[in-house]
């Protein structure tokens, strides 16, 4: 699969390797945000999101994006207004989600069969091949991130974030 990615791609950036340091600059002083859980949960949610983003780069695929089409997936002829209740964004955020998957060609809208007034919506062969895609490296990314955790650190901080909200 690396000869059909753009040069630029091949060496993209990992953890650790030619990724600006996320870790707490040792000459500045930090004062209450080392005592935040949010600023711990920030900068760590940066540099996984600026992964996730490289991995996906081929496939124009965001978190949102990928949320929304494994979302679409697992839930047979699911409604725009489901979506944004599961993703737990706004109606208008999941619209924008669902347009942008359908300009790639990965969702479509059909008529709903079970409410006249609102659209099911489906994956397309090519959104489905992309998600495939997507999910096995999605999969290798969250194993990079989390490879200093053992099995249950690894438990146990989705526990931790799932009490968060």
């Amino acid at each position: 699969m690396s000869e059909d990615l753009p040069s630029r791609l091949k060496t993209r950036r990992r953890l650790g390797a030619d990724t600006p340091d996320v870790g707490l600059a040792q000459d500045v002083e930090y004062g209450v945000l080392n005592e935040l859980v949010g600023y711990s949960l920030r900068r760590a949610q940066i540099r996984i999101y600026q992964d996730f983003l490289d991995v996906m780069e081929p496939w124009s695929i965001t978190p949102p994006r990928f949320s929304a089409m494994t979302l679409i997936r697992n839930n047979d002829s699911m409604k725009l207004t489901d979506l944004a209740r599961a993703m737990g964004i706004a109606r208008s955020g999941a619209v924008e989600v669902v347009n942008s998957l359908e300009k790639l060609g990965f969702v479509r809208r059909r008529e709903s069969p079970t409410d006249r007034r609102a659209f099911a919506l489906e994956l397309t062969g090519k959104g489905g091949e992309a998600l495939d895609t997507a999910t096995a490296l999605i999969l290798e990314h969250d194993a990079r991130i989390s490879a200093r955790l053992s099995e249950q650190e690894h438990i146990q901080l989705r526990e931790l974030l799932d009490k968060l909200g």
